[in-house]
């Protein structure tokens, strides 16, 4: 059965909310707005863009004998598309609707044409089309039973649009940025604009007024007197891929390559899966999986007025209404105040009406929507696909059925699953299976049916029969025309994981050496802890002697409940010694305390010391002064001395060496000191920054 998603915009960009996390472990994924809703299927459903589903169109696949359907043209009975890798075209014929069900549009080979591809099509007031083949300049006329007889060739690398405007053929080249002009013979060729840009991708005409679009500079030029053109707009990006005009607005779709050297030759390249378009082979099968190139895609409109007055593109500003990251535009179509726009990424087409209102119309099972035209007037709107070629009829009758199946939800382990409950209207149908991979395959449960039973404002029903996998899904049937499916939320625990401890980290009180004063009585407690299931964590910091028995640990906090990984120890409140702490980590927040799982882990053995040095016997033999330094519980970090209350100035060691808990700190007294008394103060520093002072006065004689 064909997917397609169709589908109303809420904004510019998609948002996916963060499931909800409940007490005792409990969980949910949680539906409520397109950007949800956008991440699953849908088949002959609508979202909306106030974020529910409602029963929408029927869309009915073609796949076509080719690697990629280029674009398309659609005339007033038929729709040609246009393939690679054979260059060719391919004739469509919409169908109708049956009591037996919904037939295929109907394909038939067309024409075969020398090339890699056919890059555009436009028919002659005749009837008969005209085709132009790449690599090269070539144009070739087809009539009505495929017979084809050359055209004309043009002195180009590449056509890239046509158009038949006021019995004239125009067509849009590269890569010399021409505008060419022919007769409906293929006679009189002449340029009739000469852009500096190397490609004109696109062509319009408002009126009289003949536009085109170029790449890699993205400006819109309108033909005039000069053979440059007049410039109505320059745009931010690398390319105009596609015009199209309503009753009083243009629209432009602008691409923004990642790679700023990429020219539209080259995403065709990419897009085709091959090395060139000069006649190499392609690389791969039509199902070839190259990736398409990087870009960000943009839909431009500005008001024409009811005049269409062309002049106003210059003047008037220029509205973004709709833009989309990691893709880019291939084409858009005109119906009637909307437009369509088919996109790079995942088949999308979408239907924009104004700045704020966005619609996906088909999410095609191919890669990419690579043209959309329309049988007649107001005849069916058909898509063609690359990336396996393929053609969609999008009809605009309501589907009779409508489903939405959910994204593959996951729980990040395996799970029990509980309670769904739905929002919504009309008569909704809910299957629900589980499975242990990402993407369903044999090993996932069969669908069950789940009954869904009035509520509150809602409806609920259980998932409790599911097996207890890590990922499910859910599939909702709308089975009359006013169903809606407004918002989901499917409960689920999943299997509680111990948290894991991966570092404590001790910290004594920190000083710096030039610091006059002791350090903050605090010592730091660090830890690094992983919930490995997401879940809340709270902590346990204890501490005993280094060695102690297991019920010697004594908790350093009573009743506080730690969340964050750090812990601060008051000195005063510990005696000196050796010790360690142990951390506790609970995910008792997430599971409550009979659920709750822990880790633990227990620090290196570090030294608490509160006791400052002792200074003991200074003694002055001349200028020198000598002292005594110990200290109990560390090793001397460095000595000092003042002068008369001046700044503490750097004393040596005897032995030249700060690296025990005892040394002889000397020092030499200025040998100018002035006659008479002075107040010499040692001070000695141990590695936990305690600090001991003693004082001496030094009688100085005179010279």
């Amino acid at each position: 059965m064909v997917s397609l998603r169709l589908a109303l915009f809420a904004a510019l960009g998609l948002c996916t909310l963060p499931s909800p996390a409940h007490a005792g472990g409990t969980r949910s994924h949680e539906v409520v707005d397109f950007g949800d809703f956008d991440a699953g299927e849908t088949e002959g459903a609508a979202i909306e863009s106030i974020g529910r589903v409602t029963v929408g169109y029927d869309p009915r696949r073609v796949e076509l004998d080719a690697m990629t359907a280029f674009g398309c043209l659609g005339t007033s009975d038929a729709v040609f598309v246009a393939t690679a890798d054979q260059a060719g075209l391919v004739r469509l014929a919409p169908t109708r609707k049956t009591r037996k069900g919904n037939d295929a549009p109907k394909a038939e080979p067309f024409a075969k044409l020398d090339g890699v591809l056919v890059s555009a099509v436009a028919q002659l007031p005749g009837g008969d089309l005209v085709a132009a083949t790449l690599p090269g300049g070539k144009l070739h006329r087809i009539d009505g039973r495929g017979r084809i007889s050359p055209f004309a060739e043009l002195k180009v690398e590449q056509i890239w649009a046509l158009r038949v405007h006021q019995s004239r053929l125009l067509a849009a080249t590269g890569p010399k940025g021409e505008l060419w002009s022919l007769d409906l013979k293929g006679g009189d060729a002449k340029i009739i604009l000469d852009a500096a840009d190397k490609d004109l991708l696109s062509l319009e005409v408002v009126g009289n007024a003949i536009l085109v679009g170029t790449a890699p500079s993205a400006h819109l030029l309108q033909v005039g007197d000069a053979i440059e053109g007049i410039l109505l707009h320059e745009f931010a990006g690398e390319e105009v891929r596609a015009l199209a005009v309503t009753k009083r607005g243009l629209f432009a779709a602008v691409n923004d390559f990642a790679d700023r050297k990429l020219s539209g030759l080259d995403a065709l390249t990419k897009q085709l899966a091959r090395t060139s378009l000069v006649g190499q082979p392609p690389s791969g099968s039509k199902s070839a999986e190259a990736s398409p190139p990087s870009a960000d895609g943009a839909l431009w409109h500005v008001d024409l007025g009811p005049q269409r007055d062309v002049a106003r593109a210059a003047e008037a500003p220029w509205e973004k209404w709709l833009a989309r990251d990691k893709q880019y535009f291939t084409s858009i179509l005109a119906d009637g105040d909307t437009v369509l726009v088919g996109s790079s990424e995942g088949g999308k087409i979408y239907r924009v009406a104004g700045a704020r209102s966005y619609a996906t119309v088909a999410d095609a099972e191919e890669r990419q929507t690579t043209g959309l035209c329309r049988v007649g007037r107001d005849g069916p709107i058909f898509a063609t696909t690359g990336h396996g070629a393929a053609a969609y009829q999008l009809d605009a009758a309501p589907a009779s059925k409508a489903r939405y199946r959910s994204e593959v939800l996951d729980a990040g382990h395996p799970a029990r699953y509980g309670a769904v409950v739905v929002r919504g209207s009309g008569t909704l149908r809910l299957r629900a299976r589980s499975g242990p991979t990402a993407d369903p395959d044999d090993r996932w449960g069969a669908w069950s049916t789940i009954d869904l039973q009035p509520s509150g404002d809602g409806r609920r029903g259980t998932l409790t029969a599911l097996p207890q996998r890590r990922y499910v899904q859910l599939e909702f049937t709308l089975a009359e025309r006013s169903a809606q499916l407004r918002s989901f939320e499917v409960f689920y625990a999943p299997e509680n994981v111990a948290p894991l401890l991966q570092s404590v980290d001790v910290q004594p009180p920190q000083f710096d050496g030039e610091d006059d004063a002791e350090p903050k009585p605090t010592l730091t407690i660090q830890w690094e802890a992983k919930a490995r299931d997401e879940d809340k964590l709270s902590y346990e910091v204890r501490i005993r002697p280094e060695g102690a028995e297991a019920d010697a640990w004594v908790p350093l906090h009573h009743d506080e409940i730690l969340t964050k990984p750090e812990f601060k120890l008051d000195l005063a409140s510990v005696p000196d010694g050796v010790y360690e702490v142990a951390v506790r980590a609970s995910d008792e927040p997430s599971n409550g305390s009979a659920h709750a799982l822990f880790d633990e882990l227990v620090s290196a053995p570090f030294v608490i010391d509160r006791q400052r040095p002792v200074i003991q016997t200074p003694v002055v033999q001349g200028l020198r002064v000598r002292a005594e330094v110990t200290d109990r519980g560390g090793y001397i970090y460095d000595v000092s001395y003042s002068i008369d209350g001046g700044p503490f100035r750097k004393a040596s060691v005897e032995d030249g060496l700060l690296d025990g808990p005892r040394e002889v700190m000397v020092f030499d007294l200025p040998s100018d000191l002035r006659p008479g008394n002075h107040r010499v103060v040692l001070r000695a520093r141990d590695s936990f920054g305690n600090l001991a002072t003693t004082a001496i006065v030094v009688r100085a004689k005179t010279p």
